[in-house]
């Protein structure tokens, strides 16, 4: 019998088991899929068409294409030019990224301590960020000028000059303030960002820290900068971009002079395409700022996640995920006993303070209170100057000498915008009659834009956020999110010549299907962290109860993700509203204009008594995102930017 049963054991053994069959669930990959059929179309395909016209010489009045292969390349990267904008943009990119980067560190800390009115600041500071760069430019443009401006008018009321400077006219002075307003439109996004990771932040950390004797400095490089560590990355690269992407403000500010002093390469590739008719080398030089971005986006994964820039973490790595707060609260621990056992042999002198800690709390008081006054003057006074300004008859805005002391206030300027035709004898531009129109066309656009990437964005990130581990979800999410290092203007090409194939060019249909291809990465990625941040046990919950998966989205997640929704929807109205470039090209008559595009007009037949209509037109241009930003800044926080960093 024991022979027979260890026989028979032996026999089965060598019998194969039976092969394990792994059913791969396709519903995240069919969520996914339209999200990833539409980046693909507005964004891979119009990247292979940019790349075929860098390899030829095109001629735009006979249509007639010669393929050069590299020779558009070898003859554009040699010259001076060339060279020298790829500096400026360089030196444009580290300056901004680096003064924004602190800056909005600085406020996210000021803004995440504890005083009366902190909401009402939060919102005031997001009013940089809410106005659109071109109205940004024009804004700055008129503090900065060389015969009426702001600045000379202060100057000269506080009896410091008796002779306008042209602050504009000198190349480096130009260059430098061209990043200084650089740096206060983007600054706030940058705040917005680290304050989402500071409040994400557990108490318990840094109340050890204190417990151990680690002061504010300490506690600030050994735990608020590792825990806002995920999101550092996703700053850096987004504002990286955004700094090598600058056009707007060169197009509206300096026309990328004086002279060639502030031609960057986003100038220099419109301006070899748009102006001077060389759509290969204009290619070209747009498809070297599409590898310069690429390379800089591995460089910082390199740098903050070196396993991300690896294969393994493009097929289903964590890299992203926050630091662990038990890992992190053991890696504190062992560098305050480092700490304190190099504190312990410097002289006591040094660990020792002759203010009692009352002192110290009001002294803290009042540099924070500085702090807020200054964030508030720095945010808040460049806007309500521009309202200020738009209250004034025109001729009071070209006095001279100038001044800041304003003129009795008027709102003839908004009935020019307005209602053109009640003024009677007075004069106005046909720019001016376009501005209702305009602001019509940017309110369809951006609603459509923010209904088509609430819809396709949702389903992507709900995907993503459910199979963020499966190696070929994984890899699209990166492969997807890595199209949004693509500069918006190596698009603009062939968006421009397939548009005008297609019947496209001139419409709002083409201008919402050039947004998404901006907009669709990034609300896909936020809506992907909010989904993170919610427990699965819903959907379980409700298959338990005999719902089907699609049913169960549509029933519970969807419904208790509503404040990701509103606040990813806020988001993308708003970058939508502002969006200029695409505009600019892609659009010629008012049926399509949006509002930016109307503002940048006044700037190219501007006259006298066009000044007063033409920031009127500012103020209303960003009255509906800054009213939003104030509006739905604690969503903004929140709902959506805190759980995108999750992701």
């Amino acid at each position: 019998m024991a022979s027979t049963t260890a026989g028979g054991l032996a026999a089965s053994s060598l019998e194969p088991a039976p092969r394990r069959v792994i059913r791969r669930d396709w519903l995240p990959f069919l969520l996914s899929f339209p999200t990833l059929l539409v980046v693909f179309l507005v964004i891979g395909l119009p990247l292979i068409y940019s790349l075929a016209l860098s390899l030829h010489r095109i001629n735009m009045l006979t249509r007639q294409w010669i393929f050069v292969g590299l020779g558009n390349y070898t003859s554009i990267i040699p010259q001076a030019d060339f060279l020298a904008a790829m500096g400026r943009t360089a030196a444009f990119a580290a300056v901004t990224v680096a003064a924004g980067l602190a800056l909005g560190m600085g406020m996210a800390l000021v803004l995440n301590a504890r005083f009366p009115g902190r909401g009402l600041m939060r919102s005031i500071v997001l009013i940089p960020w809410a106005m659109a760069p071109v109205t940004v430019g024009v804004l700055w443009g008129w503090i900065f000028d060389g015969s009426y401006g702001a600045l000379n008018g202060l100057l000269t009321d506080l009896g410091l000059i008796d002779k306008a400077i042209p602050f504009l006219g000198d190349g480096t002075r130009a260059f430098a303030l061209v990043a200084l307003v650089h740096v206060w439109n983007q600054a706030p996004l940058t705040a917005l960002l680290i304050l989402a990771g500071l409040q994400s932040m557990p108490d318990n950390l840094h109340r050890a820290a204190r417990i151990d004797g680690a002061g504010p400095a300490t506690r600030f490089f050994k735990i608020t900068v590792p825990w806002l560590r995920p999101m550092l990355l996703l700053i850096m690269i987004l504002t990286t971009i955004n700094s090598i992407m600058a056009f707007d403000l060169f197009w509206t500010m300096t026309k990328g002079g004086p002279g060639s002093a502030t031609t960057v390469f986003s100038w220099m590739g419109y301006a070899y395409a748009f102006q001077f008719m060389r759509m290969g080398e204009g290619a070209a030089i747009l498809y070297v700022l599409t590898i310069l971005c690429l390379v800089l986006a591995w460089l910082y994964l390199k740098l903050f996640f070196p396993a991300a820039a690896g294969a393994k973490a493009l097929a289903g790595g964590t890299a992203l995920e926050p630091v662990d707060p038990s890992n992190l609260r053991q890696t504190v621990l062992g560098g305050m006993r480092r700490s304190r056992a190099r504190l312990a042999r410097l002289p006591a002198v040094t660990r020792t303070s002759s203010l009692s800690p009352a002192t110290r709390r009001a002294l803290g008081r009042i540099g924070l209170w500085i702090a807020v006054v200054l964030i508030f003057l720095w945010s808040f006074l460049p806007f309500c100057w521009l309202v200020i300004m738009s209250l004034q008859a025109s001729v009071d805005l070209v006095r001279t000498p100038p001044t800041v002391v304003p003129g009795p206030l008027t709102f003839e300027n908004y009935r020019f915008v307005l209602f053109p035709e009640t003024v009677a004898g007075a004069q106005s531009s046909v720019q001016a009659s376009r501005v209702p129109y305009s602001i019509f066309n940017s309110m369809v656009v951006a609603a459509a834009v923010t209904v088509v990437n609430l819809i396709l964005g949702g389903l992507a990130g709900y995907a993503y956020a459910r199979s963020g581990r499966d190696r070929v979800m994984s890899g699209t999410l990166w492969a997807l999110m890595l199209t949004r290092m693509t500069p918006s203007l190596a698009l603009i090409l062939p968006f421009f010549l397939v548009f005008n194939t297609l019947g496209l060019l001139d419409t709002r249909t083409g201008l919402v299907i050039a947004y998404c291809s901006l907009i669709l990465p990034l609300s896909t990625w936020m809506m992907k962290g909010y989904f993170d941040g919610l427990p699965p046990n819903l959907e379980k919950a409700a298959l338990v109860d005999g719902c089907s998966r699609l049913k169960a989205v549509w029933k519970i997640v969807l419904p208790v993700s509503l404040p990701g929704l509103v606040a990813a929807g806020i988001f993308c109205f708003l970058v939508s509203w502002n969006e200029f470039i695409f505009a600019l090209i892609l659009t010629g008559t008012p049926n399509s204009q949006t509002i930016p595009v109307i503002i940048s007009g006044f700037l190219v037949q501007l006259r006298f008594f066009d000044y007063g209509p033409m920031f009127a037109a500012s103020v209303l241009a960003v009255l509906p995102p800054v009213v939003i930003a104030l509006l739905f800044q604690r969503w903004l926080v929140s709902g959506m930017l805190s759980g995108s960093l999750k992701g």
